[in-house]
C-alpha cells in the first residue's frame, strides 16, 4: 500500500479514538489528555499524508 495512504488511514484511525476517548471521560483527566494527544497526533499524521502525496505529485 502507498505510504500516504497508510498515514492517511492510520491518522484516521488514531483522530477517532483520540475524540472517543476524550468525549467519554472527565475534561482535564489524564485519560482525556491522552485522547486529546492521540487525535492531535492523528491529525499530524493526517496532514503528513497529504503533504507526502501533494509533494510527489506530477502537477505540483
Amino acid at each position: 500500500m502507498e505510504r500516504f495512504v497508510t498515514l492517511i488511514v492510520a491518522g484516521g484511525l488514531c483522530l477517532l479514538a483520540g475524540l472517543w476517548l476524550a468525549e467519554l471521560v472527565a475534561l482535564g483527566s489524564p485519560p482525556w489528555l491522552a485522547g486529546a494527544a492521540l487525535a492531535l497526533c492523528g491529525t499530524g499524521a493526517i496532514l503528513a499524508g497529504i503533504r507526502r502525496e501533494l509533494a510527489v505529485s506530477p502537477f505540483a
